[in-house]
């Protein structure tokens, strides 16, 4: 099999080309707001200092990237998983901002920020990104309610119906709609919900909804997962989420934790998260808890608090219990895909992953970036089968789940023509490069691999 070339910045038909151009700049001027209001409330004169020159860093990073710089191997190689990145710049030789390969770019960026707060003992622990993630949440505030409002709803049908037989079909029908809810994050069509319940599920107004939402879904292999959660006694179904956005998508990746968890459809859930600030949302084990204590704050979500309530009282208990766990590895913030998920990537994690994966019933992999580091962002044609697109991982005998709306380039399983299809629509709307479709976010793939291959 040819392994086709990587993404580069350089190419005006990829969007890593206006991402390195605007978005990172952007990025990185939003970071300087937010840290100077942190410098505005810390009262400590050596904070204010390390603030100051945090800034002076991040502005030298942004003139960088503008003027096309090369990047730079990292210095201090105490802070974990920097090495990986000075490895890969040895490989390949000289690296610039706009002519680079477009993740390991992207990837670096964010590693450098973090450095820039890493060297400053006052903001060792600064998460630059959190206020943009709590305030995302918080505007998030009726699509929250409405979660939780039909959770409880649907909870006390399924005690009601707890000794008596389940009915299959009706459950398989509810992870369909709660794994879309979970997939779409805060492009979910709210009135899916209106219809997640037992009772409702298989009326005509369910399947219209259903057939509504699944048409932007350009390949779904969920029927695969769920004869893969099925076939495993419950003890040994354990489902693993390499987790994305924090916030309201986190919120709905725990409605499906709490959905399989309440049907006894699985045993426990495990949530990978990131072990510092990434890609701007990216879940962090801290991001967990601001969000269920912004939950209990009335302040914060003044309604509905009988039903926020018990939502968070599900949550906690099941963690308490164990049947909720997090976890963080330094694999998910170093530069190398996840084809690096083996048993001979054994200095920056890999290896514990791939031996943990192995054991799981199912690992849901969530977002954008996740799907471009399984796939390896290359430039695979489109109607490549998912299960090539991945490499290696389709032979490791982890059972894959993907759910990621498009936002990137690099996209695989699609029927023949529909990429032509797409880009041909795309640049009918009067976008110059149709093939950037697949950056739009309004379309969807659902990919499974049963490592089997």
């Amino acid at each position: 099999m040819t392994i086709p070339p990587p993404y580069f910045n350089s190419d005006p038909h990829s969007f890593g080309f206006s991402t390195a151009r605007s978005r990172w700049p952007k990025i990185l001027h939003t970071a300087i707001d937010d840290t100077a209001c942190e410098i505005s409330i810390r009262e400590d004169i050596d904070a204010k200092t390390e603030g100051a020159q945090i800034i002076e860093e991040i502005n030298q990073l942004i003139e960088e990237i503008q003027a096309n710089s090369c990047l730079t191997p990292f210095s201090d190689l105490s802070i974990p998983g920097l090495r990986s990145y000075n490895e890969t710049l040895s490989k390949t030789g000289e690296v610039t901002w706009l002519t680079g390969p477009w993740l390991f770019c992207e990837c670096y960026l964010y590693r450098r920020l973090d450095t820039i707060f890493k060297k400053k003992s006052k903001w060792l622990h600064f998460d630059v990104f959190e206020r943009l993630k709590r305030e995302t949440f918080k505007s998030s505030a009726l699509g929250i309610y409405e979660l939780a409002i039909r959770y409880k709803q649907l909870n006390n049908q399924i005690q009601v119906k707890k000794d008596h037989e389940v009915d299959l079909e009706s459950l398989q029908l509810l992870f369909e709609e709660f794994v879309d809810i979970s997939l779409w994050g805060n492009a979910t069509d709210l009135s899916l919900l209106a219809n997640a319940s037992l009772d409702d599920i298989k009326s005509v107004q369910g399947k219209e909804a259903r057939a509504k939402s699944s048409q932007n879904i350009l390949c779904n292999d969920l029927p695969q997962a769920w004869d893969r959660l099925r076939s495993l006694p419950l003890a040994k179904r354990r489902i693993d989420f390499v987790l994305d956005n924090a916030g309201f998508e986190l919120l709905t990746d725990l409605m499906l934790s709490l959905l399989l968890l309440d049907t006894k459809l699985i045993d426990k859930v495990v949530l990978h998260c990131k072990c510092r600030p990434w890609m701007v949302s990216d879940t962090m084990i801290k991001d967990y808890y601001i969000l269920i204590n912004d939950l209990k704050d009335p302040s914060i979500f003044g309604q509905h608090r009988i039903e926020l309530d018990f939502l968070v009282s599900k949550l906690e208990s099941y963690r308490i219990q164990g049947k909720i766990e997090l976890q963080e590895s330094e694999f998910w913030t170093v530069d190398l895909d996840y084809w690096n998920l083996s048993p001979s990537e054994t200095k920056f994690g890999g290896a514990e992953l791939y031996k943990y994966f192995q054991n799981s019933c199912l690992v849901i992999v969530k977002g954008d970036l996740n799907y471009r580091k399984l796939t390896g962002d290359r430039h695979w044609p489109r109607d490549t089968p998912f299960t090539t697109a991945i490499n290696t991982l389709a032979s490791s005998k982890i059972h894959i789940l993907a759910l990621r709306t498009c936002k990137a380039d690099v996209c695989a399983g699609l029927s023949p023509g529909k990429d032509e299809e797409l880009s041909q629509y795309w640049k009918s709307l009067g976008n110059e490069y149709g093939e950037l479709w697949c950056s739009s976010g309004k379309w969807a793939v659902i990919s499974y691999s049963d490592g089997e291959k």
